[in-house]
């Protein structure tokens, strides 16, 4: 039944796979690019998945305003104008080390995420104590305060640690922060603006991103209007390339000016009328005095009634002179109706990006087996070249190891002819009948027969001068050098391929990712393919060099014991051979010596007699016909080697072919873009 099921989910995911529809618009986009790039046969990383999930967060969120600028700006001061309520600590210290989201909420609050993970959420009172760089704020990662101001129903303000710290963290926080948002406002003190150190950070940081940033320069209220247009014009003059924009302003006087704003007035009033309504009714709930919620009712409904009939004119040219009508302006004429058009951009820019470095990640891979095909390719070609140097080469040692036994061979029947002799023997024939004599006689003839003296040759040959045994043993090593030479020959050619394919594992047994998006899977793959090379590619051509060893050693072997312990034997049967024919000759020489003559051999009777003798037939076709055993050897290993080159490069490349098919789905995915 499991077998069953299997094969049911198999078919099931490969034949009756239904690809989900995805709506219009950049949320639909995204998550049909999520579709493809998460599939489990693409072994995507937690990181791929987290950035995928912030850009879906990013895609359904309000527009994103970064507050940045350097150190000592002003910039809590600033936000705080802003949003028209004390939210965030200011102080003449650099406070804020941290990045800070504020966002829309039902009340306020802070959440606190650390880098572990933790989330806290805290009163807002307690600020202080987690944005402060004097505090011990190491283990957090960004902040995020929420505030039940309309403003931030379509506005995340993102307060920022700034561009000039000492931190590199808290630097790189806020570049990574200025990437994401749709607007940027970069604060500077009116008195500090233009300066060499702040045109090289805005050079660096800020060029790429004029067409959403704004410049404001703060605390114009601390020179003449005539000094702030003079700096305005030196400005715009310098920093014009940078901005879009570039606006003196005043956060001072604009927080100082928030009531001229009477909803904000009647907004604080409330709050102010929940927080002790909630105070004084945990005080009195035990004494059952109801009476206390009407009177502070009536306290809160005279409040507004005062802030309704109040004459806010001062506070109206107060607001006017900070100039931060102009901020709010820029934010909801520039920023706000290109919002959606450049979160679009920039999202899919993001996602070009992930999608271009999850394509690298593949491509490296593919040229990670282009390299290792390249190798088996060319080990192939110089494999193939080298067999048949090898192959001429060592064919031609053999053909003249060959010669080398038929000149022993000629050199032994030269010594057995010498030692071929004459010796007395006699014969008797019968004498015909005269006429003086009838009765039969026989006479005595005496005459030389040919034999070959065997024990001077073996004498000569084998014992005091031993001369056919050295020179056979001294054969023997020249067989045996031969040998080692063409197995040393063969396993030099087998190891350069080995060395070139260890020298192709050594790095990428050891690859690890350079993206955080990039797969871990993958890359794990890749490294546990590299550490098991042998068993993917070189076994096999090592199994045929033993192949190959072996069958040339035995060859070899064949040859030495054909030869080194046959020589003796093989003259001995020859010399026998031709003493027992001289005596066949003998007796019909003797029979009737009118029809037959005695026989005596010749050198090339004692050649081919030995020829018989030594085998040289079998070994002739061993070392001296056109396809000797090595050369067939050098046909067989040279024809495995191409099989196994061609099933290796097609194991190699079913392997990039997976990756050439991501890359494709990838690049699909880029176009719909």
């Amino acid at each position: 039944m499991t077998l069953l099921r299997e094969f049911i989910n198999s078919y099931k995911k490969r034949y009756l796979e239904v690809k989900p529809k995805f709506d219009e618009g950049i949320l639909g986009l995204l998550k049909k690019v999520e579709y493809a790039l998460l599939d489990d046969r693409l072994s995507p990383s937690p990181a791929l998945k987290s950035s995928l999930n912030r850009l879906e967060t990013r895609a359904v969120e309000p527009m994103k305003v970064a507050i940045t600028g350097q150190f000592s700006s002003g910039k809590s001061t600033f936000l705080n104008a802003l949003l028209a309520k004390n939210i965030l600590p200011t102080g003449i210290t650099p406070v804020t080390s941290k990045v800070n989201y504020i966002r829309y909420g039902d009340e306020l609050k802070i959440r606190v995420k650390y880098k572990d993970g933790r989330d806290e959420y805290h009163d807002i009172e307690q600020i202080e104590r987690f944005t402060d760089q004097r505090n011990s704020v190491e283990d957090i990662d960004y902040l995020v305060l929420y505030s039940p101001l309309n403003m931030l129903k379509d506005i995340v303000f993102v307060d920022t640690p700034g561009l000039n710290s000492l931190a590199s963290a808290d630097t790189d926080a806020t570049i990574r922060v200025l990437n994401e948002v749709d607007g940027i406002i970069w604060l500077t003190l009116i008195d500090n603006a233009g300066k060499m150190s702040e045109e090289k950070i805005l050079q660096r940081y800020i060029g790429k991103y004029k067409n959403k940033s704004l410049c404001v320069l703060n605390q114009k209220d601390k020179f003449s209007e005539e000094e702030v247009q003079n700096t305005l014009a030196y400005v715009k003059k310098s920093f014009g390339d940078y901005f879009s924009e570039i606006v003196p302003i005043s956060a001072k006087q604009a927080l100082e000016s928030r009531s001229s704003d009477k909803i904000v007035m009647m907004n604080e009033a409330l709050d102010e009328f929940t927080k002790t309504l909630h105070v004084e009714l945990e005080k009195r709930v035990q004494d059952g005095d109801e009476g206390i919620v009407n009177d502070l009712f009536a306290r809160y409904n005279q409040k507004i009634q005062e802030i309704v009939n109040s004459d806010i004119s001062e506070n109206i040219k107060l607001a006017k002179s900070s100039n931060i009508d102009k901020v709010i302006n820029f934010i909801k004429e520039e920023i706000q109706p290109l919002s959606n058009e450049s979160k679009e951009y920039a999202i899919k820019q993001e996602l070009n990006t992930i999608c271009d470095k999850i394509i690298s990640q593949h491509e490296l891979f593919i040229k990670i087996y282009n390299k290792l095909s390249d190798e088996i390719e060319n080990f192939e070609l110089y494999a193939k070249e080298q067999f048949a140097n090898a192959k001429a080469e060592f064919s031609l040692n053999l053909k003249e190891a060959f010669l080398r036994i038929k000149q022993i061979i000629e050199l032994i029947a030269t010594e057995i002819y010498s030692q071929i002799s004459t010796q007395k023997r006699y014969r008797y024939t019968k004498m015909k009948k005269s006429l003086f004599n009838g009765d039969e006689k026989y006479i005595k003839v005496e005459y030389d027969s040919p034999y070959i003296d065997s024990d001077s040759a073996y004498k000569k040959l084998f014992y005091e001068e031993n001369l056919v045994g050295k020179m056979f043993k001294k054969y023997a090593r020249e067989i045996n050098e031969i040998e080692l030479r063409v197995n040393q020959r063969n396993f030099e050619i087998y190891k350069k391929f080995e060395q070139s394919i260890y020298k192709w594992q050594s790095p990428y047994s050891i690859l690890r990712k350079k993206e955080d998006i990039h797969s871990d899977i993958e890359f794990a793959n890749m490294r546990k393919f590299a550490a098991r090379v042998y068993e993917h590619i070189l076994k096999p051509y090592n199994d045929e060099m033993l192949k190959s060893q072996a069958y040339v050693s035995s060859g070899f072997k064949h040859i030495s014991s054909a030869i080194e312990f046959n020589y003796q034997n093989a003259t001995e049967v020859c010399i026998s051979f031709l003493n027992e024919k001289m005596n066949d000759f003998i007796k019909l020489y003797e029979q009737d010596p009118a029809r037959f003559s005695l026989y005596r051999p010749t050198m090339q009777d004692i050649k081919e007699r030995l020829t018989q003798s030594f085998f040289i037939y079998k070994l002739e076709n061993l070392m001296d016909k056109n396809r000797t055993f090595l050369s067939k050897d050098y046909e067989r290993i040279s024809q495995s080697f191409q099989e196994i080159k061609q099933e290796k490069i097609e194991f190699v490349e079913k392997r990039k072919n997976r990756h050439k098919k991501i890359i494709e789905l990838l690049q699909e995915c880029q176009k719909e873009l």
